[in-house]
């Protein structure tokens, strides 16, 4: 910037020595002649003399803002009269988002109440949609969850919106439930069991093996169709598995038990050699095959109790019953923490 400037004083210098004194003196000049002795800083400068601009001024329309409010005559006190004027307000705006070919990203929902205090409400959505009725269940059941402390006075919707998603439909792939279902399907289950348990399962940057996180679910996005040959030469590949693709589809797979089942272990030198549950329905036994252990600990310094020092055994009894046993080594106590398929 600093060099431009500096060629700009040059050629203003020159312009001086020239008599040039006015815009109108350099609009006279012919352009090629300044483009042949001053280069484009010439050309620029004579530009800006006759009124011309590089960079003409674009107009830009406002932001259109998506959204509605609606005072009420009277409070509203409960879902279900709430339901019938957000049926209003959810048709209204999906008429103008279905105008501007656009779609709803992210609702706000603020409710003003009678105690002069606001209830404010947000909700992702994980594609553009316009719906009413969804948009209208998807306020009502995270309002479920998270209701108004006091009756409500007046209603102000506000959307985020992006462009209206365009669905290509294929004849050769299984169509996947659209993002309207997969919201509605997740805000009812949220509603029933609680927000926090439900969403997609994250791995956590920890050692022990138990913990467990949830985070938001998004429905897989449909990946397109994939073309299968056909005829003999097809079947006949099918047929034939890969034996190592074989050997890993039949590697077990440990279904851990929700709450785990204590147990009462006799050892041999530290190995497990009977079992017995503490539990109707389960059968101990005596052990055939052991493996282990596998000892892991953790979390010492955390003084909140959620440390673990864990010695882990795969066993299976003779009653036929593959399952991983757990030493809690502090506590000196046997667990039947999951069973093998």
């Amino acid at each position: 910037m600093a060099r431009l400037l500096s060629d700009y004083r040059d050629r203003l210098a020159t312009f001086e020595r020239w008599g040039i004194r006015t815009c109108g003196d350099l609009a006279a000049l012919p352009r090629a002649d300044i483009h042949a002795r001053m280069g484009p800083v010439g050309v620029r400068l004579h530009q800006a003399a006759t009124g011309e601009d590089a960079g003409p001024l674009v107009p830009r329309d406002e932001a259109t803002v998506f959204g509605s409010r609606l005072d009420l005559d009277w409070p509203i006190d409960g879902l279900e009269p709430l339901a019938f004027v957000l049926a209003r307000q959810c048709d209204r705006l999906s008429a103008d988002l279905e105008r501007a070919d656009r779609g709803a990203v992210a609702i706000h929902t603020t409710l003003h109440l009678t105690s002069r205090e606001t209830h404010t409400r947000s909700l992702a959505l994980p594609a553009p949609m316009r719906d009413a009725r969804v948009l209208r269940t998807l306020i009502l059941l995270d309002l479920e969850s998270h209701p108004p402390p006091a009756a409500i006075d007046a209603i102000d919707l506000r959307v985020d919106v992006a462009p209206g998603r365009i669905v290509q439909g294929s004849l050769l792939a299984r169509a996947a439930p659209s993002p309207e279902q997969v919201s509605t399907l997740v805000a009812r289950l949220g509603a029933l069991v609680g927000t926090d348990r439900v969403g997609a399962p994250v791995l956590l940057d920890t050692h022990d093996g138990r913990q467990v996180a949830l985070t938001q679910f998004r429905a897989p996005r449909d990946a397109g169709p994939s073309l299968m040959p056909s005829g003999p030469a097809a079947a006949d590949r099918a047929e034939r598995v890969d034996p190592a693709r074989q050997q890993v589809l039949a590697v077990p797979h440990l279904r851990r038990l929700r709450r785990p089942l204590a147990a009462r272990v006799v050892t041999d030198h530290g190995i497990p050699t009977h079992v017995t549950i503490d539990a109707r329905g389960w059968a101990g036994g005596r052990v055939r095959v052991s493996a282990g252990p596998w000892r892991t600990s953790g979390a010492w310094w955390d003084l909140a109790g959620r440390n673990w020092d864990r010695e882990e055994w795969d066993v299976e009894l003779d009653s036929g019953l593959v399952c991983r046993l757990v030493r809690q080594r502090q506590a000196q106590r046997w667990e039947v923490e999951g069973t093998y398929d």
